[in-house]
């Protein structure tokens, strides 16, 4: 705060009456200057964004309560049914209720006095139990089924993971109950008799271990072996107060127990403490653990809901509810995704609310923040990438769209701040003693290339264009505190050829340092100075290109740059923002726009347009400002105090695309502001955001939270109206980016020197054999990662041709068979032999050129790879010379003419090839004398490795491909075992064999081999393939199916549709596997269908399949009973088809021909059967008299036929009756009539009006009248 004396000399941006004060540099600058120094770049929102003040939204990250209904009766216990999708609730009424996940409330007639409810693994049945001795089996709708007459006390049931039983506990006992039988198959009492247990938990049985119970009896805990029988032993050490909450974690094999001592422990199998959590302020009532997050939700009387990470042993966040009414339970789904529990006052839903998620993990270290984050600001055609400068020294480049880590740097110095030039891949870093680090991003790790010491840092001259009193008086510029980059692309497309030729270089440590300094594309390093100076580097060697003072004097704290808008923003410790026009293509590149002084530290400042967003704070105070300044109208716009945040910022960015400014603080808030200073939404984080970067596009956010980088998306949570902005924003297709292969010894090759001789005096060869070397080492990586995404599109299926196969002619097969001899032969076009015997018999007219121009190429490549090859160049080119003459030697069965071929080669080959040896061979003298390397190229051609090959044609050709697989390897161990005449159908029926015991991932690899056989046309016979996999898929059907092995049964029924075309046997099982509704196959088996060619299957079919699994009496064998009546409905619809076909070709006059169907054909007729008796039931709505109503059927395909008589024509429908076929042969018919005489009304032949000429010409109504639906009785 300031004094009230000061008051009237400075103006403060805690008061948000005083404007802020703005220091012109120039008087004559108007307002339409400085518009024109701010164009608009960023369409402006539509009025009603303007204008709307929205309310503040608050969300929080984590558990978020997102229904609430209250109840009339308290609620006693609570359970979820998967079977019902539901939520069930019996209240101290005894009366029931289901929740359903929409929040619907159904309400039973039924009353339940049970105790609780446990549901059981057998389709639709629920037990109730207690009090007391009741032990009642219920179904679906909580009728009762049956009850068990030998039932103990019973005050806690739980079912068994690995079996259908459940286990009660009570007063003295612990039972093991039989659900199908509804009797006790193991009781236990000896040990228990003054046992009243209120806890129980069950540990699934293991190698080692029984199946095993936990009951609780105040803070005693009693271990029970269910499979013996028998009690083991009895905890009395764990607590000192009564356990109140008890689950097991079969995941981490681990007991967690809550107690009155306010903590909650966690025990390992040997009773050892793993952690206690510690935190809660009041008793623990209930505890639940979540497999899928692996996290622990505890609910305490202190009216909070705790989370807790098992893995890392703390407290995720903590929710609290309604005050004076605590949660006394909490429990949810299996798969993490709904949360639910329950007071005195109702029933609550929770869920888990994502707002940011991890995009890449660097360090992990919490002494180690993420200080900065910079994304690069260049859409389409280039990668969007991060700069992430975490610890002291540490610098990774990260892809935007994958999380995926390029390359990364280690400086020797502590990092203050870096940029990154992405159009010549450069990493710009500044260091604490104002050292400007240059490097290259094409390697990884990043390599040095210069250091620019002490830039700037000089006192100021006359050349500096200042004044006698400014070098005199003006303190010294001293070391750099802030860089920033200014990237001025004028010639768009260059810059991209050139980035792109760059990219073909990734590896490569060398750089030319003279492609940096680009004439119209302008890339300029700006410092800011402790002692109030801007300087501007160049990019190629870092001299100083401009400079001037700034700030009084004092301290440069930040400096922003705008490209798009040609202005630089720097703020200093003189409380100050600097407004500079950029024009680098002039000496004074930077001239002094306006000054805005603000009366407080700046913290951070981000511009939109002409709005300029400011942070203040003030500790001692306890107030954190955000004000937003019009650089045009120069107007101030402040917010109300109640809002904002609480602790000091930490980051402050820009969304153009939704117009809103956006900041971060220690009071782990991220809050979004409008245009006009209005908080609009409020993101409660469950960690502290360290720093804040605009990712680019819409709302997308980057944050760096406790040393990782993480990722939002603050748009989905803005109101409506924000999110249709994005409706019109250009969203380019992400461009992939893949890392650069590590190379550890790269940096030690080419770290720069800073002295420019040893620069200059680095051997050229050794340079281009560095380069070389690197690039053929990322080019191999990029070539190896092109043929796996080739490989994994084509396993896909994915690849598709994008110009169709042109028509084979002649003239096509010639030129492909041309084509061929050149590539395999090295043979040109257009081969002639002579076949006369006249002439000679061994010649061939063909050019020489392209053979030797093949085998003096590849050798070439071969010793380039080589490290040897370094220092023995100049040797090889003399190799190359000398073995010229020996060249024909490998042709001695074919006489070729001498005279065209030998004199080309003299002139053409030799005679160009010896210009550069006279240059290199001078320094070269010395090793002439080592002539022995000529025998290594000479060694390839012996053949003695050839016979060590000679087992491998035992192994069939067709297996080689799967021979690096897991499953082939536990197929074959031994190599030597595969008979050589193993056929493909025997492979196919050995892997088919194996289906059956490998694992869940190992037949869903086994399955793509088949396919891989199948679509090679390997597999002549496929019926017994067919046979056997049609087989297996009932055995792979259970209940429940995890994902796995849901993957499996698809794959399985896709390879049936490959292998054969569809039968009865196999639509049978498609309607079993789509009545069975547990399996989860809906979509799946309607897919399928639809690509059979079953029209609308999932309007008519699905609905007469759904209620089949319910109508089943015998739940034994599920699959049978389906499979049964799926063979049933089949034949049914089957014998009516026939009917119906047999019913048309009598209506029709066509002549006889065999029946054929397919079962496809059966479906769509019962599918059509359906829809036509639907749109007898639709019942047209009452509406006017001249209302035209769309019919129901297709009359596309009908003729449409005009009516041009009057209304005398009386129309009624036809006549009930059936309409017998024509006879088309009649002779076994004797004396039949040829007609019979009938009493007819007369008829009237002329019924319609004349009409003359003039009455033609009158324009009449048009009607018309469909042929097959009208019907004329008789004329009036």
């Amino acid at each position: 705060m300031v004094s009230p004396d000061e008051e009237t000399r400075t103006a403060t941006v805690v008061d948000p009456g005083p404007p802020l004060k703005l220091l012109s540099q120039q008087s004559g600058t108007s307002n339409g200057r400085k518009q024109d120094l701010f164009k608009q770049d960023v369409k402006k929102a539509t009025g009603e964004v303007k204008d709307s003040k929205s309310k503040q939204h608050v969300f929080a990250h984590g558990l978020h309560r997102f229904q609430h209904l209250p109840c009339d009766s308290p609620v006693r216990f609570m359970m979820y049914s998967e079977a019902a999708a539901a939520l069930i609730t019996l209240h101290a009424d005894n009366t029931v209720c289901l929740y359903k996940a929409d929040g619907h409330k159904q309400t039973p007639t039924a009353h339940l006095p049970f105790m609780g409810l446990t549901v059981t693994k057998i389709s639709g049945h629920l037990v109730g139990w207690g009090p007391g001795p009741v032990f009642t089996l219920l179904s679906s709708e909580l009728d009762p089924l049956d009850a068990a007459h030998d039932a103990l006390d019973i005050r806690v049931c739980q079912a068994a993971e690995h079996s259908t039983e459940l286990v009660t506990a009570g007063v003295g006992n612990v039972c093991v109950w039989s659900v199908m039988l509804m009797r006790c198959k193991v009781r236990i009492q000896e040990g228990l008799q003054r046992s009243t247990f209120t806890q129980m938990a069950l540990a699934p049985p293991r190698s080692d271990r029984p199946h095993r119970a936990f009951a609780v009896c105040r803070q005693v805990v009693t271990v029970v072996d269910l499979d013996a029988g028998k009690v083991l032993q009895h905890k009395r050490d764990l607590c000192s107060r009564d356990i109140t909450a008890m689950v097991y974690c079969s995941q981490l094999d681990c007991l967690i127990i809550a107690s009155e001592e306010l903590s909650i422990t966690v025990w390992g199998p040997d009773w050892e403490l793993r952690v206690t959590f510690v935190g809660h302020n009041g008793v623990v009532n209930s505890l639940f653990y979540c497999p899928a997050l692996s996290m622990l939700l505890s609910a305490s009387a202190d009216c909070t809901i705790r989370c807790w990470n098992m893995e890392k042993g703390r407290v995720i966040e903590c929710v609290h509810t309604e005050p004076e009414d605590p949660p006394l339970f909490i429990g949810g789904n299996r798969k993490g995704d709904t949360f639910f529990s329950f007071s005195h006052q109702g029933v609550d839903f929770w869920t888990i609310r994502t707002l940011y998620t991890l995009h890449c993990k660097l360090k992990g270290d919490e002494i180690a923040p993420l200080r900065q984050i910079l994304v690069s600001p260049f859409r389409a055609p280039y990668p969007t990438r991060i700069l992430c400068v975490s610890g002291d020294s540490d610098i990774v480049l990260v892809a935007a769209e994958t999380g995926a880590v390029l390359t990364s740097f280690k400086a020797k110095q502590r990092v203050l701040c870096a940029d990154y030039c992405l159009h010549k891949e450069i990493l710009l870093a500044l260091t604490k003693k104002g050292t400007v680090l240059q490097a290259n991003t094409l390697t990884n790790p990043i390599t040095l290339m210069q250091e620019w010491k002490k830039r700037g840092q000089g006192p100021w001259r006359y050349r500096d264009n200042v004044t006698e009193d400014d070098v005199q008086n003006l303190p010294v510029p001293g070391p750099a505190c802030c860089l920033v980059l200014y990237s001025y692309v004028a010639e768009t497309q260059r810059a991209l050829e050139e980035w792109r030729s760059l990219q073909d270089r990734r590896g490569c440590s060398y750089r030319n340092k003279a492609a940096l300094d680009d004439a119209k594309n302008k890339f300029l390093t700006i410092l800011g100075h402790s002692g109030g100076c801007v300087s501007v580097l160049k990019m190629d060697d870092g001299t100083v290109f401009y400079r001037t003072p700034a700030h009084n004097g004092q301290r440069v704290t930040a400096v922003q740059v705008y490209p798009e808008n040609g202005y630089l923003l720097s703020t200093g410790e003189d409380m100050t923002v600097v407004v500079w026009r950029v024009n680098p293509f002039v000496q004074e590149c930077l001239s002094k726009m306006l000054s805005l002084h603000c009366g407080q530290p700046l913290v951070y400042l981000a511009a939109l347009d002409r709005q300029l967003a400011l942070t203040f704070q003030d500790p001692t105070s306890g107030t954190f400002n955000l004000m937003h300044f019009n650089l045009l109208n120069q107007s101030q716009t402040g917010y109300s105090p109640v809002e904002g945040h609480l602790d000091h910022f930490t980051g402050l960015c820009v969304c153009p695309d939704l117009e809103v400014f956006v900041s971060s603080s220690l009071d782990g808030t991220v809050c979004i502001w409008n245009e006009d200073n209005h908080l609009i939404g409020t993101l409660q984080l469950n960690a502290v955001p360290e720093c804040l970067v605009y990712g680019g596009f819409g709302g997308e956010l980057f944050l760096g939270i406790k040393g990782d980088l993480y990722r939002m998306d603050c748009a989905k949570f803005l109101p409506h109206i924000y999110q249709q902005l994005l409706l019109y924003t250009y969203c380019a297709e992400p461009v992939p980016d893949s890392p650069i292969i590590e190379n550890k010894e790269c940096g030690k090759k080419t770290n720069a020197s800073t002295d420019k001789d040893e620069k200059e005096g680095l051997p050229a060869i050794t340079s281009n054999l560095l380069s070389t070397e690197d690039t053929w080492r990322q080019k191999e990586h990029d070539r190896l990662v092109a043929s796996n995404m080739d490989l994994a599109a084509l396993l896909q299926g994915s690849v598709k041709c994008k110009k169709g196969k042109p028509p084979s002619t002649k003239e096509t097969k010639k030129e492909a068979f041309d084509r061929y001899m050149k590539i395999i032969y090295g043979l040109p076009f257009n081969i002639k032999i002579d076949f006369d015997e006249t002439s000679d018999k061994d010649h061939f007219e063909f050019d020489p050129e392209p053979c030797a121009i093949n085998r003096y190429v590849a050798p070439a490549v071969k010793e380039q790879v080589k490290p040897e090859s370094k220092l023995i160049i100049p040797v090889n080119v003399e190799k190359k010379e000398e073995e010229k003459a020996p060249a024909p030697k490998p042709r001695p069965l074919i006489k070729v003419k001498p005279l065209p071929v030998a004199e080309p080669k003299k002139p053409i080959i030799v005679e160009k090839k010896e210009e550069p040896p006279p240059e290199i061979m001078p320094p070269v003298e010395p090793p002439k004398p080592k002539i022995p390397p000529p025998p290594p190229p000479r060694r390839p051609r012996t053949p003695p490795p050839l016979p060590q090959r000679e087992p491998s044609p035992e192994v069939p050709t067709f297996l080689k491909q799967f021979a690096d697989q897991g499953w082939f390897k536990d197929l074959f161990p031994d190599k030597k075992c595969i008979p050589s005449t193993l056929s493909p159908e025997d492979f196919s029926l050995q892997l088919m064999g194996c289906l059956n015991t490998c694992s869940a991932p190992s037949k869903i690899k086994i399955l793509a081999a088949l396919q891989s056989l199948h679509i090679q046309g390997l597999l002549e016979n496929t019926d017994q393939l067919y046979q056997g996999l049609s087989d297996l898929v009932s055995k792979f059907v259970r209940y429940p199916m995890s994902p796995v092995e849901r993957s499996v049964l698809v794959e399985m029924l896709h390879q049936l549709m490959r292998l054969k075309s569809p039968g009865s046997d196999f639509v049978k099982k498609l309607l079993t596997l789509l009545a069975c509704k547990k399996l989860g196959l809906r979509a799946t088996v309607l897919h399928i269908l639809t690509a059979l060619g079953v029209s609308e299957a999932e309007p008519w079919l699905w609905p007469e399949l759904e209620s089949w699994q319910t109508e089943l009496q015998d739940q034994s064998d599920v699959w049978k009973s389906l499979h049964d009546r799926a063979d049933c409905w089949l034949e049914l619809w089957t014998s009516r088809y026939k009917e119906h076909s047999r019913y048309l070709y009598l209506k029709s006059t066509a002549k006889w021909k065999p029946l054929t169907f397919s079962v496809v054909d059966v479906l769509n007729y019962f599918c059509s059967i359906q829809k036509e008796e639907h749109r007898k039931k639709c019942v047209a709505p009452a509406g006017r008299k001249n209302t035209v109503l769309l019919p129901l059927y297709d009359c596309s395909s009908q003729p449409i036929l005009r009516l041009g008589e009057t209304y005398s024509m009386a129309r009624t429908s036809r006549p009930p009756g059936l309409i017998l076929p024509p006879l088309r042969s009649r002779p076994f018919l004797v004396h039949f009539p040829s007609f019979i005489s009938l009493p007819l009304p007369r008829v009237t032949l002329l019924p319609f009006h004349i009409f003359s000429d003039g009455d033609w010409v009158k324009a009449s109504p048009r009607r018309y009248f469909i042929q097959q639906q009208s019907y004329v009785e008789y004329y009036r």
